[in-house]
């Protein structure tokens, strides 16, 4: 075993201690879902799960051939080839699907035993759960889903702290923000990522939950609140579950609907921006959905306007009448400032369809349109960080800190040693600001601090 392989064991080895800590405890944060006995649970395991195919068969002249050894095992890193024949065929998973437990008891065992990196339940009842095959499951209604994550937002802060690595073997070129679609080296296409979080990330993440709920869930929809759960996801965002039996039947389709209307997807400013009498028009706040919120959306982009990319002609306009355009829509029945000059309906709605797409609450569409969609266990350990998975409520969104709040183990410290590669950003514990962190450098670190650079794969036990 190689120096580095065996770091990423011992390493892993200490994560499932405390992890296994963490859940024999019986946390009270774990929050069982209703009818624990009709979800299916998934787990994602530290260690990836490989089987090499094995495939017999025989040449044009009749000689039998056989490629893969049809063996199994279980590794510290993803395979690309089998380690006992050299086989390329190889598949790999850290998943365990079609899990089922009847009570907290019999949950919080199985979590303690297995000590996983990550824990989802489905958001669906299922008569079968444990059924390995979907149409075996028999789906009997699924709660409303929404996963808001920064991942989604395109923000400037992931240039400071994101970074990737080309994993073609001959070039590992290395960069800051997001992964180009081809490495400007080599061109390969394939990378491994880095993606870390801080204040703004979840700050932008935490905006977009509260206008889900506020505006549209609550506002528009008229959902009761005490049927909409919120959670932070341990890592870089927030979940959103309406947990309303009212919509647990409701079809993919019927969910896709609602992922548009949410995301403003599809709005006709044409309809909305008009021209009466010679005069441009925009609806009054009072009017309901989207067509009364237009006003406020375009007020927020008009207040943004130099973090807008776009080069329209009514740009540079906006930027010089900036006070003007917010002070119309402003007012309590919002007017299309004349002062903005040379900006006509036309313009107007342009802005309007901008605004619209940007205020918008930006959400991951597939995890609200999948009616057979696992999410993380609410109180559960996120494997990404070491931080909990923390229910919420409205009133406490507002104020709530994740590098604080969600921290699990206080405990003690441990020395750590930072890998090869790019440097390490600086992050937040606490009130406690860390890093950055060079390459092989040797720290020793308060525990949660220790765990979060462990679970963000950028440092091993000294």
């Amino acid at each position: 075993m190689s120096k580095s392989t065996h770091g990423r064991a011992t390493t892993i080895m200490k994560l499932r201690l405390l992890f296994h800590e963490y859940y024999l405890e019986g946390p009270q944060s774990l929050d069982v879902p209703e009818r624990i006995n009709a979800r299916e649970f998934a787990l994602q395991t530290w260690e990836h799960n490989w089987h090499c195919i094995e495939r017999r068969g025989k040449d044009d002249s009749g000689k039998e051939t056989r490629t893969g050894c049809g063996k199994s095992g279980k590794s510290f890193q993803p395979l690309k080839e089998c380690p006992n024949c050299g086989s390329g065929e190889v598949k790999s998973t850290s998943w365990i699907r079609h899990v089922g437990y009847r009570s907290r008891d019999e949950l919080l065992a199985g979590l303690a035993n297995s000590a996983p990196q990550s824990v989802y339940h489905s958001a669906a009842f299922y008569g079968v759960p444990i059924a390995a095959h979907m149409h075996e499951k028999e789906w009997q209604g699924a709660e409303l889903v929404f996963d808001i994550d920064a991942d989604h937002l395109d923000l400037k802060c992931a240039n400071d702290h994101d970074a990737w690595r080309c994993n073609n073997v001959d070039c590992h070129k290395t960069g800051t923000g997001t992964a180009p679609e081809t490495c400007p080296v080599c061109g390969n296409s394939s990378f491994s990522t880095r993606k870390w979080i801080c204040d703004k990330c979840l700050n932008a993440a935490r905006k977009y939950t509260k206008k889900l709920y506020d505006d549209f869930l609550v506002g528009d929809f008229g959902f009761d609140p005490k049927k909409i759960q919120l959670n932070y996801s341990g890592h870089r965002g927030y979940h959103v579950r309406v947990r309303d039996p009212q919509i647990y039947s409701l079809d993919s389709n019927a969910r896709v609907e609602i992922v548009h209307y949410v995301m403003g997807l599809g709005f006709k400013s044409d309809r909305v921006i008009v021209t009466e009498h010679g005069v441009d028009l925009i609806p009054s706040r009072d009017v309901p959905g989207w067509t009364g919120r237009v006003a406020d959306a375009m007020i927020e982009f008009i207040q943004d306007i130099d973090s807008y990319p776009g080069t329209e002609k009514w740009v540079p306009a906006l930027k010089n009448h900036r006070a003007a355009a917010v002070d119309g829509l402003k007012r309590t029945r919002p007017v299309l400032s004349k002062n903005v000059k040379g900006v006509g309906v036309k313009s107007w709605q342009e802005i309007a369809e901008k605004a619209v797409e940007r205020y918008g609450s930006e959400i991951d569409r597939p995890v609200t349109h999948d009616i057979h969609r696992v999410i993380r266990l609410i109180g559960s350990l996120n494997g990404k960080t070491g931080f909990v998975a923390s229910s919420l409520t409205r009133d406490n969104l507002d104020d709530f800190d994740p590098f604080s709040e969600s921290i699990a183990f206080n405990q003690g410290t441990m020395k750590v040693i930072f890998h090869k590669g790019s440097n390490v950003p600086s992050f937040k514990i606490g009130s406690e600001v860390y890093g950055p962190y060079t390459k092989e450098e040797t720290v020793e670190l308060p525990m949660a601090a220790a765990v979060f650079v462990l679970c963000k794969g950028v440092a091993s036990i000294e």
